[in-house]
């Protein structure tokens, strides 16, 4: 059996210690909260649910919803990418993704190189119901 050290545990227990990001290493957990309450809102549409300043390392997104409509879905991305963080999710029955279950790899500790809108993009048709969303990301 092997024991091992992760990047940056191998950076602070380095002699002379190895300087980590602070969005790394003890950062400030931020979050952004918002709801939208969607009315028939047609499938492939933006719905706007945070403002991520330049260099925001997004760690979770969690969304609640309502049963949004038959053969629904939400994606959680921004204008780079639709899926950065949470790939179409079926929201025919109300419930909840977050980025630490269903999440892209690829958008865990995502660092945005300028300010940045976290998306959802609506698909399969159109959607009514609540939708809540919490964005946590860390900058510093």
């Amino acid at each position: 059996m092997a024991s091992v050290k992760g990047t940056n545990f191998t950076n602070i227990t380095a002699d002379p210690i190895v300087k980590i990001d602070s969005g790394e290493w003890s950062g400030k957990m931020r979050v952004q909260y918002d709801t939208y309450e969607a009315s028939s809102l047609a499938s492939g549409s933006d719905i706007s649910v945070a403002r991520l300043p330049k260099g925001a390392k997004v760690y979770d997104i969690v969304v609640h919803f309502d049963a949004l409509g038959g053969s629904t879905t939400i994606s959680v991305g921004d204008s780079g990418a639709a899926a950065r963080y949470i790939a179409a999710t079926s929201t025919s029955s109300a419930g909840q993704m977050s980025m630490s279950q269903e999440g892209a790899i690829a958008g865990v500790g995502y660092e945005n190189t300028a300010e940045t809108d976290v998306l959802l993009t609506t698909g399969g048709g159109s959607i009514t119901g609540t939708i809540k969303v919490v964005v946590m990301y860390v900058v510093e």
